[in-house]
């Protein structure tokens, strides 16, 4: 069964049955909280509009326990997004979202071997986070989902998003989930079938590799003008350390080979998340594509072999790891992004591609996507239309598609060694 088959299909509830909402967001991350917020910042003082959305104007769709749950703590944010959707309050404000303080410092080094390491001065600029701070993702994820929830969200936890609702070429919104299931699909006698929520636009904001973004983008031929996407895998650990470490590190080379026959390329990042009255953390990991040659390579056990360094086993020396995870990171950068709208639904943050990986961000992306996607759609639903075709060329426009655009063609050169 292909995908456009599986995860796409009509309306089959019967009226009476369907969970009527305004706009349905699938997918309870950065860029689908951000969309939230800013939809209802918007409808806040516009209650004409606010009435026509129904009595959920707002409802994101997410499969974790919380907003957050399947998110791993340690990244740095360009704060730019995240000031422009709270322009009202600064990271330093009671009340604002939370962080590990600005980037103190920063430190990049080429991994020569198991034992050596070259600094390179100065800063190679993809690596310069000077006015970035330390977050964990998880933590800021609940707190924009409470923002979101405090402005009248209507948060759907524990659902899953099953199928997109599609009709005569327009997104209609989603089915859910059934609950209640056991492992060989029988019914349990908690089950619950799950449910047509219809809406008038639909926010595909599920993260890498989402089954809905996948079939939106085949069934409705959104990508027939784009690269095909190409993925790397991230492998993260936190650790409570001794002691605190001032600076932001990222590594290039070794434990990878850089001979072009095994295609291995990737780096490392070491961030250090201090706050006081907390135990000292850092958040350590190892990113690698997944085109290398070698079937054999594991970007789990690059990461292990990585934390024997030196320099490395230094700063973990005596600590504790707390925490650890992988996900996927979609690194096809700019040829890569698709059609970013269809009739009723456009597509956001990491579902789209949106991760700059010569810098590696992509959390201050998704909040400006979500943004942007919530002030197109509240601008066409205003005007009684579905056309959200100028969340494209505001993409494009905006920081992500300059940013894109400029490091384009940064991994091409790697291919061959």
């Amino acid at each position: 069964m292909s995908p456009s088959e599986e995860f796409v299909g009509p309306i089959t509830d019967a009226e009476e049955d369907r969970i009527e909402v305004g706009v349905a967001i699938v997918g309870g991350g950065q860029a689908g909280m951000a969309c939230a917020i800013r939809l209802m910042q918007l409808l806040e003082d516009d209650p004409a509009t606010t009435e026509r959305l129904g009595e959920v104007p707002v409802a994101v769709i997410e499969k974790g326990r919380v907003a957050g749950a399947h998110q791993l703590s340690g990244a740095v944010m360009n704060p730019v997004s995240i000031g422009q959707l709270f322009p009202d309050l600064g990271p330093d404000d009671e009340g604002s979202w939370p962080h590990y303080g600005p980037v103190g410092g920063e430190r990049v080094y080429f991994m020569l071997n198991s034992k050596r390491a070259v600094p390179l001065v100065p800063t190679p600029p993809p690596f310069r986070n000077h006015g970035n701070y330390v977050i964990s993702v998880a933590e800021l994820n609940r707190w924009l989902a409470e923002k979101a929830e405090e402005a009248g969200a209507y948060v759907l936890s524990e659902t899953v998003g099953a199928k997109l609702l599609v009709e005569e070429g327009r997104v209609l919104g989603v089915r859910t989930g059934d609950k209640g299931r056991d492992r060989s699909g029988g019914e349990k006698g908690n089950f619950e079938p799950g449910s047509d929520v219809v809406a008038k636009a639909t926010v595909l904001a599920e993260g890498n590799w989402g089954h809905l973004t996948g079939a939106a983008l085949s069934t409705l031929n959104l990508a027939s003008n784009s690269d095909p996407q190409v993925w790397a895998l991230g492998v993260k650990e936190v650790w409570e350390v001794e002691r605190p470490l001032d600076k932001v590190i990222h590594t290039l080379g070794w434990p990878l080979r850089p001979q072009g026959k095994y295609r291995e390329f990737g780096g490392s990042w070491i961030y250090p998340m201090n706050r006081e009255g907390e135990t000292p953390k850092v958040s350590i990991g190892y990113v690698a594509g997944l085109d290398y040659a070698d079937v054999r390579l594991s970007v789990h056990d690059v990461l292990q072999e990585f934390k024997l360094h030196p320099l490395v086993r230094k700063i973990l020396e005596g600590g504790k790891r707390v925490a650890w995870g992988a996900k996927a990171i979609p690194e096809g950068g700019y040829w890569a992004l698709p059609k970013l709208h269809a009739p009723g639904m456009v597509i956001c943050g990491d579902a789209a591609g949106m991760v700059n990986v010569p810098k590696l961000k992509g959390v201050h992306y998704a909040i400006e996507s979500g943004r942007l996607a919530a002030e197109t759609i509240y601008s066409q639903l205003k005007a009684g239309s579905s056309d959200f075709s100028a969340y494209d060329d505001a993409v494009h426009d905006s920081d992500i598609g300059k940013d894109l655009y400029e490091s384009r063609n940064m991994k091409q050169p790697f291919e061959r060694g």
